[in-house]
């Protein structure tokens, strides 16, 4: 594992350790050469706006720079990301369409009985993009300051407070309840549509907590309009450097973020996915894009693709076990 401290930073996920930056040295001749021989695009599963969506612009951008090709992004959201995905999952593997998975890609298997693709064989990874972790907050009337307060304070008030998620199985969502389970506290799940009301709730204490993604976190953070208890990856993030994570205070190796990584149809040929992937690779590599994602709160990483294959195997059984647990079920 080698990083450049001062483009890149480290991403780990579920144990798995993603190499940074220029760590795909075998193709990276080809970032130069056109991997297609016509127009590629991007889908994202969600609407526009959102931090996924965001992410894949920069993306696209970079990609039609070191592909030489047109780069578009398209953005088919519904169903826990799984409209968009699905599509992708059919398409013709030439490398012309491609997908910016994000953490639902290996939560939904265990959410969803009736897929109509495998999230792992009907996919060849590209790379990983990076990743968004959440923040553990709390509206400023609840009585804590800190992660072992709000444990503390939930175990003497068990059942008493709300937190809230951007719906059932997402991220965020899972996040609390690794937390409900490693911790042995008993907090009320209220899931919302997206995380806008949530977080409006939030604000006036229509619910008390809640694992929101670090990007809508900050800036309410920042205003007094949250307090911040804990970050959930495994490192603190540069948006809020003093505020400790999870791991650091109450549960050891505690990591959940929200990933994002580049998914082609399976079958696409290998010298595609290598020509793909040093173009991403090269453009993650860039200090610009480095710099247009730390609005996003964004940890930028690369990877091989059979590092990223590994990963999203780990992931998909780690989730399944939590959700299995948890008893989490979507309609």
């Amino acid at each position: 594992m080698i990083a450049a401290p001062v483009i890149l930073r480290h991403l780990r996920h579920a144990g798995l350790a993603l190499a940074l930056g220029l760590s795909v040295a075998p193709g990276a001749a080809m970032a130069s050469e056109a991997c297609t021989s016509d127009t590629i695009t991007l889908v994202v599963p969600y609407a526009p706006g959102g931090v996924v969506d965001l992410v894949g612009r920069v993306v696209a951008d970079e990609l039609r720079t070191s592909v030489g090709q047109n780069v578009i992004v398209e953005n088919k959201a519904g169903a826990g990301s799984n409209i968009g995905t699905a599509a992708v999952a059919r398409a013709a593997p030439d490398g012309r369409t491609l997908v910016l998975a994000s953490a639902a890609h290996t939560i939904n298997p265990s959410l969803y009985k009736k897929q109509t693709f495998d999230a792992i064989k009907d996919f060849a990874p590209v790379g990983m993009v990076g990743s968004v972790p959440n923040l553990i907050v709390v509206n400023p009337e609840v009585p804590v300051n800190s992660m072992a307060e709000l444990i503390a304070y939930a175990k003497a008030n068990p059942g008493k407070i709300n937190f809230g998620s951007a719906g059932t199985g997402s991220s965020p969502h899972l996040a609390m309840e690794m937390l409900k389970a490693k911790t042995g506290i008993d907090m009320q799940h209220v899931p919302y549509q997206g995380q806008p009301q949530a977080t409006q709730d939030l604000v006036t204490n229509r619910i008390q907590a809640m694992a929101l993604t670090m990007t809508l976190a900050v800036p309410l953070v920042k205003d007094g309009k949250l307090k911040a208890l804990a970050v959930t990856s495994d490192k603190r993030s540069d948006a809020l450097p003093d505020v400790p994570t999870v791991a650091e205070t109450v549960v050891p190796g505690f990591n959940v973020v929200t990933y994002l990584a580049v998914l082609a149809p399976a079958g696409t040929p290998e010298k595609t996915i290598k020509c793909l992937n040093a173009a991403l690779v090269s453009g993650l590599a860039k200090p610009g894009v480095i710099e247009r994602m730390k609005p996003l709160s964004a940890v930028v990483a690369s990877s091989t693709p059979q590092e990223l294959a590994a990963f999203m195997v780990k992931d998909r059984d780690q989730w399944a076990e939590v959700i299995k647990a948890a008893g989490i079920t979507v309609q």
